[in-house]
């Protein structure tokens, strides 16, 4: 999101939390969540610039989209080891 942050003193040129501000104005795309709450502590005016989406718009996930189904397993698996179910040998004579 692109945001125009304006400074509580007028006039200020330098950089404040990571954002350069020029004449108390600065604009910036995807600031960091530690600086927009800076910010709002401190009395900056922050504006989000970007327009809503349109309502035909999607965005993430939606109500119709299927939910995930985890089924568990029948049985447990099995150790690893040696076949055992022929018989012993020289048994089948």
């Amino acid at each position: 999101m692109q945001y125009r942050i304006t400074a509580p003193v007028h006039g200020h040129t330098g950089i404040v939390a990571g954002i350069t501000f020029a004449d108390g104005v600065a604009t910036c795309c995807d600031p960091p969540l530690g600086a927009i709450e800076y910010f709002r502590r401190h009395g900056y005016e922050l504006v989000c610039l970007d327009v809503e989406p349109e309502p035909d718009t999607v965005i993430g996930f939606t109500a119709e989209a299927p939910e995930a189904t985890v089924t568990p397993k029948d049985t447990p698996p099995k150790p690893a080891g040696r076949n055992r179910t022929a018989g012993k040998r020289g048994d089948e004579e």
